[in-house]
């Protein structure tokens, strides 16, 4: 579970500590901002239909 999710039309903002990330995020399937203790991941529509 994420800690903050803004939806936009484009897609969805996850902001979450690492020990929560999920295997696409893990494995960089998804657009990923590593800022240390905390993560910073952007799933696309395309994303999310796909997972």
């Amino acid at each position: 579970m994420s800690w903050i999710r803004i939806k936009t039309e484009k897609g969805l903002w996850k902001i979450k500590p690492r020990w929560q990330m999920r295997w696409a995020e893990r494995n960089r399937k998804v657009r990923v901002f590593d800022l240390g203790l905390i993560v910073i991941s952007w799933w696309s529509n395309k994303d999310l239909q796909e997972r």
